[in-house]
């Protein structure tokens, strides 16, 4: 038992390991892709920190050689240039001239005055006075102008010197280039007799320039700028230099991110390893392992195909930017770091769980299909082919959709016409918030008002209230279902009411067919007990064998019956129809009955044409249906009253009625006697099965005929129309 208990916390103990693991891997992974870029021993010289400081050092470099060429050697106006100093005396000596022009005016209206009283020594004075301050002004604005030559020589001066200095003092960068024009050479340098030899022992790195490069090398630009120069050359990085060098650091920098990213490779190699083969033991020995696993996927098919999938790329992106966004190697080792590793380890064994599920979902194709059927784009299909069956539904709920979103961006423009301060834009968005306000709720609170009152109405049809019905208005969608659900309703309580008479009449076919079996078969039974005694006469038993043969008779007839009308109500029996003149079966069932109606004390007014009337029919059957109504009237008519037969045939459509004095009185329904073991006696006391109305009705209609009953107070009347 110990042993057992103490397995099972080791396999939940590998369980969670294994689970750490692959959040480790996933880790690990995610950084070693990340920094792909530095597993290259020159790492640091192929990135854009290297590109940038390159670039700014060359373009200083071809400023100071280039640009700023024997510039020690220059004057002044040479070092500013001809166009500098233009440009310094143009805006001087427009200020000048401004100063000028006032001092002019001033004088002009003073010594203007002086002409007018010719006062010539006045006047004299006044323009040696003006052109003393003119003198004055020149001089000024002519020192102006050296003074600004020289703060813009002085200022030129130090950008020199601060190139020079950033060339020629800094250690880390040297460089070796030849002007192939001019043949001169450019370099940092000392004592330097043989650059390649210079390079192969002193040079940490090294690139030269110009050089065959595609246009998405970082060097591009400085490479076409020797090109278009005619220069040509190389920038060294030594191995050794004094003093600090952010290069230098930078380069160090790389070099542990990429002895770093190493051993992630390997230690990704190592748990990925490790967590498979714990996987693949639990998953051999331990049900611990595959019911966990079995469980989240039954749980993950309950959420429809392609949201899963949706909610799989979403996590997945969530995860990938989480561990791209972290920082989990550094030191010390904190709570932090365990908390991100189980945040990481939940969500990568969800991304496997997931990937194990749609690998096996990509096997099954019926699966497939299955998980097609029940995904949100599938159903949103059907909704779709659904909801355009009824385009003017479909038109009124995207009418609806787009009424609210120009509502909802009418406010906003509002807002912002607020804040802007433009009347238009408020004025239009204002009209269009009102026209939607006094429009739209008001036809969905109709609508809602009108669906409340088929709910409710609903609501009462299902409790039973089948005289409850639902008041529409109008004509619209909702008005039509109300209806449907009203006429609904009252097809059902037909419905129902056909359902408790079919009831009520079975009850009454079992008590018929009851009474009317059990008659024969009790008189049978009990004339069967007399012949067993011994004294009876051989008169008395000839008479209760008469009774017995007419008894048994009598029942073979009624169960003859009921299977012929069970067969005809059933479809099941076949009939020959050919073609058959009906005026002469008459004439025969008539003649069948010529005893009976003898006999009896009913006079019988027969009206059958001479000539033949054809039609095709069942000849046996269509006899049997007028033999039924033919006995039915010697049996149930009052004595001593007439009964009228007559065969009409009119266009084409034969008819042939019997009406006849009813001897008791006619209280049933007319659909009723239809019914078998229905008997118009409800006393039962003449003979009869009451089956016989049923068979002829059947047979008729299985010839495309029908049988009609009429009643007018004791009259009977049956219409056959063939």
């Amino acid at each position: 038992m110990g042993i057992k208990l103490k397995n099972k916390y080791l396999n939940k103990a590998a369980l969670i390991l294994t689970v750490y693991l692959f959040g480790f891997s996933f880790i690990l992974a995610i950084d070693f892709v990340g920094h792909t870029e530095y597993l290259k021993s020159d790492s640091y010289f192929g990135s854009s920190l290297f590109k940038n400081d390159l670039s700014s050092f060359f373009y200083n470099l071809k400023s100071f050689h280039i640009d700023y060429k024997d510039y020690e050697k220059k004057s002044n106006y040479d070092k500013l240039g001809i166009e500098t100093i233009n440009d310094i005396k143009t805006n001087y000596n427009s200020q000048l001239k401004e100063e000028q022009n006032k001092i002019n005016n001033d004088y002009i209206y003073y010594i203007g005055n002086e002409s007018k009283i010719k006062d010539n020594t006045v006047i004299k004075a006044l323009t040696e006075e003006r052109d003393k301050k003119l003198k004055k002004l020149e001089e000024e604005f002519s020192l102006k102008i050296d003074e600004e030559i020289k703060r813009q020589v002085a200022d030129k001066d130090m950008e020199f010197n601060a190139l020079k200095n950033s060339l020629f003092e800094r250690e880390d960068i040297k460089y070796y280039i030849k002007n192939i024009s001019t043949g001169e050479i450019y370099s940092n340098i000392k004592n330097i007799t043989d650059i390649s030899v210079y390079i192969k022992d002193k040079a940490l790195y090294s690139i030269e320039f110009p050089r065959n490069l595609n246009f998405r090398d970082p060097f591009l630009s400085i490479n076409n700028e020797f090109k278009s120069l005619n220069l040509e050359g190389y920038f060294i990085i030594p191995k050794e230099f004094n003093g600090y060098s952010q290069m230098i650091a930078n380069y160090n920098y790389y070099n542990s991110i990429r002895e770093r990213v190493i051993i992630e490779g390997a230690l990704f190699v190592i748990c990925i390893g490790v967590a498979i083969l714990i996987s693949l033991y639990l998953n051999k020995n331990n049900e611990l392992f595959i019911e966990p696993i079995n469980t989240f996927i039954k749980f993950l098919k309950i959420i429809p195909l392609d949201l899963r999938i949706l909610i799989f790329i979403f996590l997945l992106t969530i995860t990938l930017s989480y561990l791209s966004s972290i920082s989990f190697f550094y030191f010390p080792i904190n709570i932090d770091h365990f908390f991100k590793l189980t945040i990481t380890s939940i969500l990568t064994l969800y991304v496997l769980l997931s990937l194990l599920d749609y690998i096996n979902l990509i096997k099954n194709k019926k699966e497939i299909k299955i998980e097609f059927k029940k995904s949100m784009l599938n159903k949103f299909v059907i909704l779709l082919k659904e909801s355009s069956a009824n385009k003017s539904i479909l038109f009124k709920v995207i009418s609806i959709f787009i009424f609210t979103c120009l509502f909802c961006m009418s406010v906003a423009v509002f807002i912002l016409g607020i804040s802007g301060s433009s009347t238009e834009i408020v004025l239009i968005s204002l009209i269009c918030i009102l026209a939607y306000i006094i429009t739209i709720p008001y036809y969905v609170l109709k609508k809602v008002s009108v669906f409340n009152n088929i709910f409710e109405g609903s609501e009462e049809i299902v409790k039973g209230n089948l005289n409850y019905e639902i008041k529409t208005k109008g004509a619209g969608h909702l008005s039509r279902l109300a209806n449907n659900i009203n006429n609904m309703k009252e097809g059902y309580k037909k419905s129902l009411e056909e359902q408790i008479k079919s009831e009520r009449l079975k009850s009454e076919l079992i008590t018929n067919v009851s009474h009317d079996l059990k008659t024969p078969l009790t008189s049978i039974v009990n004339y069967v007990d007399l012949l067993k005694k011994e004294d009876l006469s051989k008169e008395e038993i000839q008479g209760y064998v008469g009774i017995l043969d007419r008894k048994t008779q009598r029942l073979k007839v009624l169960i003859e019956d009921l299977f012929e009308a069970s067969k005809l109500a059933s479809g099941s029996i076949k009939l020959n129809i050919e073609k058959v003149d009906v005026a002469a079966i008459l004439r025969q069932t008539l003649g069948e009955f010529d005893e009976k109606i003898k006999a009896s004390s009913l006079k019988f007014k027969v009206n059958i044409p001479n000539h033949k009337v054809y039609a095709h029919l069942d000849g046996k059957k269509t006899w049997r249906v007028f033999e039924n109504l033919i006995s039915n009237a010697l049996k149930y008519s009052m004595p001593n009253t007439r009964v009228y037969i007559d065969l009409v045939d009119y266009n084409g459509k034969i008819t042939m009625t019997i009406k006849n004095i009813s001897s008791y009185e006619m209280n049933f329904n007319v659909e009723e006697i239809f019914e078998r073991f229905k008997r118009g006696d409800a006393s039962r006391n003449t003979e009869g099965s009451g089956l016989g109305l049923a068979i002829a009705k059947s047979i008729l209609e299985l010839q495309g005929g029908k049988l009609n009953i009429e009643i007018d107070g004791d009259l009977f009347k049956a219409i056959v129309e063939i």
